[in-house]
């Protein structure tokens, strides 16, 4: 792919698709800064709190279960135009809920368009990388990061200057659909993409199912680290660091900072040190900055934690989306379609989890046993090393 204008096409086709990691992280961002106001208006125990906002994940994973097949009959384009600005919808409505219900029932619906925003966006982002010729998924996801933070910031200026919650969604969810039908003008190929399957061969059957399962429980463990931030990070400052409502956004500020950071300069690591170093290296700044906030909670410590764990959590989904897409003899986006359905079991996990656990222990020693998850994750990095020759 030499001509100009084709060159042109592709390189649109992938700031179109970048648009729309974007636009989904916005959405995300955009309510999760407001979740300490929500359970504060809603008078939500931590438990019925955590089992709200769970509503989204599982949303996610009835959205990732029909994704695939979303993407086959409709293609990537019009999944994932469609999903962001049924998102950018979404949100404008989450400003007008009223009761805890219709709340988990709106977070149910967003996380079904997320999720099928997500496979549409990552098909069309891997369609993209493969006329390129060159990796850029991973950037892809810093610009996920990337929307992550401006929608926190966003969030921190509104709670800052006391915009209510249905200003801010309105505002921020038609910019979101606007943008989304502008990037469709963007998205199209000046060809067709070829996708290859590689059948599998049964000596290597049992190492393969090992090689998918841990980079699923990596990818899992990603999620659950991740949203142990967005979900909680706010709460604790509040109700265990003892800062204002109006500080709140802080904890997520920070993780999505340091989040996309670390997708920034995780390639030049893997290209250096490999997958598994690069992963181990995460798992072991997750470990830190969680104990950080379990052990530390000063304001200033809970906010650098998360920034720790937001830097060690950058490489692992990536990387393990990357080593199950790697499997022979499953189609095109299986091993995809797998790992992102169990990456939402993760962000299921971490507020039910640890809205259980705090009802009974307290959200500080909630935290802390979250120091296994990590752990976890640096005994299955080695299974993501890609073969060799």
């Amino acid at each position: 792919m030499t001509h100009p204008t084709s060159v042109r096409r592709v390189s649109a086709a992938r700031w179109g698709v970048a648009a729309l990691f974007v636009a989904n992280a916005i959405v995300f961002a955009s309510i999760a800064t407001r979740y300490p106001e929500l359970k504060e208006t809603f008078g939500l125990g931590e438990l019925t709190f955590g089992l709200i906002v769970a509503c989204g994940p599982v949303g996610s994973i009835f959205g990732s279960m029909v994704a695939g097949r979303m993407v086959a009959r409709l293609g990537a384009i019009s999944v994932a135009v469609g999903s962001s600005a049924t998102l950018g919808l979404l949100l404008v409505g989450v400003g007008f809920v009223g009761h805890p219900v219709l709340l988990a029932a709106a977070l149910f619906v967003i996380g079904f368009a997320d999720a099928t925003g997500d496979v549409g966006n990552n098909a069309h982002g891997l369609d993209v990388q493969r006329l390129m010729g060159r990796s850029i998924i991973v950037g892809l996801h810093g610009a996920w990061s990337a929307g992550a933070i401006a929608g926190g910031l966003v969030g921190l200026g509104a709670l800052q200057l006391a915009v209510p919650a249905s200003v801010q969604f309105a505002v921020v969810g038609g910019a979101i659909v606007v943008g989304s039908l502008v990037a469709l003008t963007t998205l199209g190929l000046p060809e067709p993409v070829v996708h290859e399957t590689t059948p599998a061969t049964s000596g290597r059957s049992r190492l393969l199912s090992a090689v998918l399962l841990a980079a699923c429980g990596v990818a899992v463990i990603g999620a659950f680290l991740e949203d142990l931030g967005s979900t909680w990070g706010g709460v604790f400052l509040v109700q265990e660091a003892g800062a204002d409502i109006a500080d709140s956004a802080f904890p997520f500020v920070a993780l999505m900072a340091a989040l996309t950071l670390g997708r920034f300069v995780a390639d030049p690591l893997v290209d250096r040190f490999g997958p598994v170093a690069t992963v181990r290296l995460g798992a072991a700044s997750a470990f830190l900055g969680v104990l950080a906030v379990g052990a530390v909670p000063a304001q200033a410590a809970v906010i650098v934690g998360f920034a720790l764990v937001g830097l060690g959590v950058a490489p692992m989904i990536p990387l393990a989306m990357a080593a199950a897409e790697r499997a022979p003899g499953l189609g095109r986006g299986t091993g995809l379609a797998i790992a992102a359905t169990l990456m939402r079991v993760g962000m299921l996990a971490s507020p039910l989890l640890v809205g259980a656990i705090s009802e009974v222990t307290g959200l500080r020693v909630a935290v802390l046993l979250c120091l296994v998850v990590p752990v976890v994750a640096l005994l299955l990095a080695r299974a993501l090393r890609p073969p060799q020759g």
